[in-house]
């Protein structure tokens, strides 16, 4: 049986292309070692073309990018065995040759049960992200970690507690912590974290939600409460993207610098915890690097997420018109934060009624006035006043007192007149 991927001379398919094959996955990043990477991949280039560029020239590590597929090729270091040794769980020490798939002992029970049992519990100080990738590996694929492994990951949390000059480079983190989020069991992975203590290593903002009572509508602490959110976000949108999810993980790390207690109520509010947990999650993401954009959509939506609909449509409408660039992902949240509460889960189907009654009619766009028609109309000069005409007027044709171009020079003469019609 050939590797159903294009594979040069002198290199071998290893890892975890080969695991998914044998799970029945059709893997997308190939890893390869060879005993010349760089020739190997050239070669591979020649083939399938693509771009290629060195991850580590001096170890002679090197990428390929082709055709949506990431070709990575690594140097092979004593043998094939002694490669094997070296690698960090034994589904991921695989290795393609000659037609067939060689592994370390133990791993078809592995693959027969399902489960993620490291090479050697040493291995996963070769390379310190090696914890993190194995909750990863659990949440995405639907592995089990028996007991000697979940030991093992502790030990290796707390040595990296210990040793924070260890911790694997940000960009590193995030890339694993994106496919936790990315995957459909994300709530498991994250709650993997917490319970093996690796979610005070690389996110310690949100490990003060651990045991943080709230009380009221929550009959969760802050941190399972959490966990529902994500857990429901997902339900309700399966496709979510990276920055709802991580706007849900996020949505309540402003509660630890918030509680305070309420002798009025006898219990606990928060007050401001959406703009306080709004700011935070911003640094947390940018200190992960996550792209800028990702940091700022996340962040906003933190900061909504509390925001309080409006009953009436019209007024309901100029809500989301004003929140426009966070729909839908805001909806959701909104929604799937009811849902994690006890005692107000008829709110979340409520809302999202409300909001498929409001949104049924698209929001409009633009104004049906340009900047130049309403400085004609209103006389006035280029200036502030008349971005507030042109706001004002998209308003009221969201709420649907403006149709047409003649209600809208109508409505503009009276706001300037009278200022915004109630």
């Amino acid at each position: 049986m050939d590797f159903p991927f294009y594979t040069p001379k002198g290199a071998f398919p290893v890892g975890g292309a080969v695991r998914d094959l044998l799970m029945g996955l059709r893997p997308k990043d190939l890893d390869y070692v060879a005993l010349d990477p760089e020739r190997a991949a050239k070669e591979a280039q020649g083939r399938l073309g693509g771009s290629l560029f060195p991850l580590d020239a001096a170890r002679s590590h090197h990428r390929l990018v082709a055709g949506g597929l990431t070709l990575d090729f690594t140097p092979l270091e004593g043998g094939l065995e002694a490669d094997l040794l070296r690698r960090d769980y034994r589904l991921n020490a695989l290795l393609w040759k000659e037609g067939r798939v060689f592994g370390l002992p133990g791993v078809e029970e592995d693959l027969r049960k399902r489960v993620l049992v490291p090479v050697r519990e040493e291995n996963l100080y070769l390379d310190p992200l090696r914890s993190l990738r194995g909750v990863r590996l659990a949440a995405s694929l639907g592995l089990g970690l028996p007991q000697a492994t979940r030991e093992a990951l502790s030990r290796h949390a707390h040595y990296l507690q210990a040793h924070p000059e260890a911790l694997p480079a940000r960009e590193r983190v995030r890339e694993e912590l994106e496919k936790l989020l990315l995957s459909p069991r994300a709530a498991f992975g994250l709650d993997l974290l917490a319970r093996l203590g690796l979610l005070a290593v690389y996110l310690p903002e949100l490990f003060f939600l651990l045991g943080l009572v709230q009380g009221g509508v929550h009959h969760l602490d802050a941190w399972r409460h959490t966990l529902s959110v994500l857990s429901h976000l997902l339900w309700l949108w399966p496709e979510a993207p990276l920055e709802a999810r991580l706007a849900a993980l996020y949505h309540d790390v402003g509660k630890p610098l918030t509680r305070r207690h309420d002798p009025e109520v006898g219990r606990y509010r928060f007050l401001g915890h959406a703009e306080v947990g709004a700011e935070v999650a911003k640094a947390a993401l940018a200190w992960l690097r996550f792209p800028k954009a990702v940091q700022e959509k996340a962040s906003a939506l933190v900061r909504r997420h509390m925001d309080r609909p409006p009953e009436e449509k019209g007024a309901l409408r100029r809500f989301l018109l004003k929140r426009q660039d966070l729909l839908p992902h805001l909806l959701y949240l909104m929604a799937a934060d009811r849902l994690g509460a006890k005692g107000v889960e008829g709110e979340a189907w409520e809302l999202l009624r409300r909001f498929q009654e409001a949104l049924a009619e698209p929001l409009p766009q633009r104004p049906l006035l340009s900047g130049k028609e309403v400085m004609a109309l209103l006389g006035l000069k280029p200036g502030p006043e008349v971005g507030r005409a042109l706001e004002a007027l998209l308003l009221a044709q969201a709420e649907g007192k403006v149709g047409t171009r003649e209600e809208a020079e109508a409505f503009l003469l009276y706001w300037k007149e009278h200022g915004r019609p109630a």
